[in-house]
């Protein structure tokens, strides 16, 4: 096992000059991340932080916050990064779920920590990140500079015990409501041997320029800080989401990799003509997961990065990574997510956990490398069985062991006694001219059964109606799978790392 710290530590001494972190003209080199990380992570120890205690992070993208994410591993804590989307309720949530030793902030988070505190449930060492302002903070909090004050830090946590591989390094907290959100616990072992496995996949290397634009509280953006980390290539933090601020990061700072959702990549097509304009001569690939990505859209963008490889990639946060299609497949298996990484075994079963037979969807379970130990103070209820990770997903294998990615199992409507997929719905919709994007949920059911409501984007400048989507889906889909509403909106919801956010859709007052 090769730990995160020693990570870090191999890349300053090998590359001490070189860049690491870039954020808005601020720029931190191996040597500077492992110093400041190093001194940080003596002064948690200082303060009680020992190994195992959970150390908050609550956060927008920022250097600061790779600093701290790495002292965290240093003093031997276990991070937990609070989304920065989380509201009131999510983030009192897994503060007191997780009882931290300590808690890393962001003063833009500060009336968010402000109303924490008059609840009572911080911790009493509290760590303000970020300009500083004129709000006033529990009085127990710390400046970041403060903390990092001290100068003998390097020699103090060098000192510490290397981690094993069981040893939690950090709670990924999932995106769901503050009842279900469920914290995954991730180990040292399993974040080296993902990162090892991803750098080899996608074959990183010290030139490699990469762009983070999820939160540190999704999986895929740690995987390409560590990965960046240990093969001594740059990550670029974005922490504007607009696509003219994307495409100008991705054209200044010379992007070598992307990591993104597919709602991301939708969202730019949708939204942004002038992708279509550019060129971006240094985009080596892509790499795509989280949701289905409609093949219109995928080939569109195929279509505008010629030069670019793209990585189809499956996996869920409890089992962290399970699949990828490499670039020489891309072509031959349109719509796969790819084979089983190394380690990895993929079966799909049906609703009794008998195994399928090629071609037949069902649920998604993964076995073998990478399985979380569970979730944080829960049992592992349907998700965590003697036989792998049961992922909620479904899909199909091939007969060549390709995997299809088909929807998550609590979308699928049954109706008319057929089972109906939204993303079969969604696809056949962005299929239309005048539709940009196109989501799909289930209205509470009447007597003949659940309703479909199909709810659109327009492209800019279309004037559709809703006449139209109607004709266009009677002419493609069969009966069952017929919207019974559809309604438009200006934009569509999504999660704290980028996906589409059914839920909310679901709850959201029809426009």
């Amino acid at each position: 096992m090769l730990p995160v710290p020693e990570m870090l530590r191999r890349s300053a001494r090998d590359r001490p000059d070189k860049e690491a972190i870039a954020f808005r003209g601020q720029r931190l080199s191996f040597a500077d991340l492992d110093e400041r990380s190093s001194r940080l992570a003596a002064f948690l120890r200082s303060k009680g932080v020992e190994k195992g205690m959970r150390v908050g992070v609550f956060a927008p993208k920022c250097a600061d916050e790779v600093v701290v994410i790495f002292a965290i591993a240093k003093a031997g804590g276990v991070m937990v990064h609070l989304n920065p989307s989380f509201r009131d309720d999510k983030l009192g949530h897994v503060i007191e779920e997780c009882q931290p030793a300590a808690l890393f902030f962001h003063e833009s988070k500060g009336a968010a920590i402000e109303r924490a505190g008059e609840k009572g449930i911080l911790p009493s060492l509290l760590i303000a990140m970020g300009p500083e302002t004129s709000r006033g903070h529990p009085a127990s909090t710390l400046r970041l500079d403060t903390a990092l004050g001290g100068s003998s830090g390097r020699a103090q946590s060098a000192s510490y015990p290397p981690p094993h591989e069981e040893d939690l390094a950090a709670i990924i907290y999932t995106s769901g409501t503050t009842a279900r959100a469920k914290g995954i616990m991730v180990t040292h072992g399993i974040l080296s041997a993902s990162t090892l496995v991803s750098a080899q996949v996608l074959e990183n290397v010290s030139t490699d320029r990469l762009i983070s634009l999820t939160p540190f509280s999704f999986d895929g953006a740690l995987s390409q800080l560590f990965t960046a980390v240990l093969v001594g290539g740059a990550l670029v933090l974005q922490d504007s989401h607009f696509p003219k601020d994307v495409v100008t990061t991705l054209l200044t700072e010379k992007i070598t990799g992307f990591h993104a959702v597919p709602s991301f990549w939708r969202m730019m097509l949708a939204r942004y003509p002038a992708l279509a304009d550019c060129e971006f001569p240094h985009l080596r690939y892509l790499s795509l997961i989280g949701e289905v990505f409609p093949e219109g859209y995928l080939a569109r963008l195929k279509g505008i990065l010629k030069n670019t490889d793209f990585f189809m990639m499956y996996g869920t946060t409890e089992a962290f990574r399970s699949t990828c299609l490499v670039p020489a497949d891309f072509h031959r298996k349109p719509g796969s997510v790819g084979k089983p990484l190394p380690g990895v075994e993929i079966v799909i079963v049906d609703a009794a956990g008998k195994p399928r037979a090629p071609g037949e969807v069902g649920e998604i379970v993964h076995r073998g490398a990478f399985i979380s130990p569970g979730y944080w103070k829960r049992n592992g209820g349907e998700t965590f069985r003697e036989d792998g990770v049961h992922t909620g997903d479904l899909g199909m294998l091939d007969e060549e062991g390709y995997l299809y990615f088909v929807g998550r199992k609590d979308n699928m409507i049954k109706r008319l006694g057929y089972q109906v997929y939204p993303e079969e719905i969604e696809a056949c919709l962005e299929r239309l001219d005048g539709v940009a994007m196109a989501a799909v949920v289930c209205t509470p059911e009447t007597d003949s059964g659940p309703r479909i409501h199909a709810i659109l984007v327009r492209s800019q400048g279309a004037d559709l109606a809703a006449e139209e989507v109607a004709g266009h889906c009677k002419r493609l889909l069969p009966h069952y799978m017929m919207p019974d509403e559809i309604t438009f909106r200006v934009e569509m919801p999504t999660t704290g790392t980028g996906k589409l956010d059914r839920a909310e859709l679901s709850m959201a007052k029809r426009i």
